[in-house]
């Protein structure tokens, strides 16, 4: 059974019917559909074209034989079987190769002819569809049978001792109308579709070239037999096709329902699908503002630093995207690990955290011990344990002198890396009890004085090329948790505060 070329182009042109209002209101898919619009009329004059040349260069010795070839053609496309959605099945492909072999170009193009004809009657009534099959048809229908014709194989006086000529005929013309109406057919697919043209073919068409060169046997050996016992022998052996024909239809009826309630699950499982991922999507936006919460209870502990944890974790958001991680999760990670990598300050006393004055080398000791701490408290939630190593290492530093482990080099998480500076630049420029901020230029020169040294050389440069938006920010202005992070929404799109 051969698979009609309309369901391969149903995929196309049907998705450019169901999204016509879209296009007119879209630039982009407007030209598209322009394009879409060149090919097929280009299709149509081609075919047209190819169907009065097939008349000028040969001529029909026996009509009578001709126009009934043509007619079972026809009747074939019309008790095409349809499929359980959009395609069909029918033997007409036959029809065309034989009509190519005993008549030439013209029994060609007027088989071609009909099928697109009794197609557009019986099945799909759209204009387009009618225009474009005609075209693709009749083009590789005359070529198909100015080669058989060139070759010497054309004619109706085939004898059944020597039947080699009808069989290469078969093939030749076969595999040409294959390959010119799948090609054909790929190229609007290709269009409408944005694949690449030979991606189109090889997916939908190239397999099923070893099936049509089939057919194209079965085509040479009718040639073979009507050159032997004339139409009236057509006629009979076309019966065992047609009872072929009742035979899949018969299957097909009794398959749909499966079929159907298959298709009905799938629609399920994939509305299922999207409600598990929009419920993920929600938990997950619940897990971060939750963090967002805790950091602003942090924040009211420790009123002279309110606010730097959403900055910081703002600006490393921003430098972990110019240097090209691109990943959903990769950023969720950097995002949490800068807002929550002082949750370990939880354990360190008021009177060391809120110390008016510069701290003791032993309280320092103490303050040193709050990213273990966070590590400790995060790593417990298993959906933080990630995060939870940038919070263990945003104190080391690129040379290993660094604390609590010592990390050096690539061995720090670079959402660590990342944050070390960010961190580094909104301490210089934010008031703390002992001392007060500093301009966006000083604590720039720091960080590049410091460059292979506290922080990584390429993480820093990256620094330098967010610096000159980052000095325009007003750093005084309160900035509200971000509930839907910024890399979430649209890149304009300013962040929705945590209720």
């Amino acid at each position: 059974m051969a698979t009609n070329w309309q369901q391969f182009l149903e995929l196309a042109l049907s998705r450019d019917m169901k999204s016509s209002d879209r296009r007119i209101e879209m630039k982009a898919n407007s030209a598209l559909k322009a394009r879409e619009d060149w090919l097929i009329v280009g299709m149509f004059l081609a075919g047209s074209v190819s169907f009065m040349l097939a008349f000028l260069t040969d001529s029909i010795d026996e009509p009578f034989a001709l126009a009934w070839i043509v007619l079972v053609t026809a009747a074939c496309e019309v008790l095409s079987v349809r499929l359980y959605f959009d395609g069909r099945v029918s033997v007409s492909f036959v029809g065309v190769v034989l009509a190519a072999i005993l008549f030439g170009p013209i029994g060609g193009v007027l088989a071609a002819a009909s099928i697109a004809m009794t197609g557009y009657v019986s099945a799909s009534r759209n204009p387009r569809k009618l225009i474009f099959n005609f075209g693709h048809g009749t083009l590789a229908a005359a070529v198909a049978g100015w080669a058989l014709l060139a070759m010497g194989v054309t004619g109706t006086n085939y004898d059944v001792k020597e039947p080699l000529g009808a069989f290469i005929g078969g093939v030749v013309g076969a595999s040409i109308l294959f390959l010119t109406g799948g090609w054909s057919v790929s190229a609007i697919i290709s269009v409408t579709s944005g694949r690449s043209l030979r991606t189109a073919y090889r997916e939908n068409f190239a397999w099923l070239l070893p099936h049509y060169v089939v057919l194209g046997l079965v085509a040479g050996g009718l040639a073979v037999v009507y050159g032997q016992l004339g139409i009236s022998a057509i006629l009979v052996l076309a019966l065992p096709l047609l009872l072929s024909r009742y035979s899949i239809a018969q299957f097909v009826e009794r398959t749909r329902e499966n079929v159907l309630r298959l298709e009905r699950s799938n629609d399920q499982l994939q509305h299922a699908y999207v409600e598990i991922r929009d419920m993920s999507e929600e938990l997950r936006d619940a897990y971060t503002g939750t963090l967002e919460s805790l950091v602003t209870a942090l924040d009211v502990r420790d009123q002279e630093t309110r606010g730097h944890s959403v900055r910081v974790a703002t600006h490393s958001l921003d430098m972990a995207k110019m240097l090209g991680i691109k990943d959903e999760d990769e950023l969720l990670t950097v995002y949490r690990g800068a807002l929550m990598h002082d949750v370990g300050k939880i354990g360190v006393p008021d009177a060391i955290l809120l110390k008016p004055a510069k701290l003791t080398e032993e309280e320092w000791e103490f303050m040193r011990r709050h990213p273990a701490l966070g590590y400790r408290i995060l790593a417990q939630v298993p959906y933080l344990r990630p995060a939870a190593k940038i919070v263990l290492a945003h104190h080391e530093r690129w040379d290993g002198d660094g604390y609590p482990r010592k990390l050096k080099g690539d061995d720090i998480p670079l959402g660590a890396r990342i944050f070390a500076i960010c961190d580094t630049y909104d301490a210089i420029i934010s008031d703390r009890p002992y001392r007060a901020g500093q301009s966006p230029d000083a604590a720039f020169a720091e960080i590049l004085r410091v460059a292979g040294t506290q922080f990584d050389p390429k993480v820093v440069e990256a620094f330098e090329a967010a610096f000159p938006r980052w000095r325009e920010e007003d750093h005084g202005a309160s900035r509200k948790p971000l509930y839907l992070p910024a890399w979430r929404q649209d890149s304009d799109a300013p962040g929705r505060a945590a209720s």
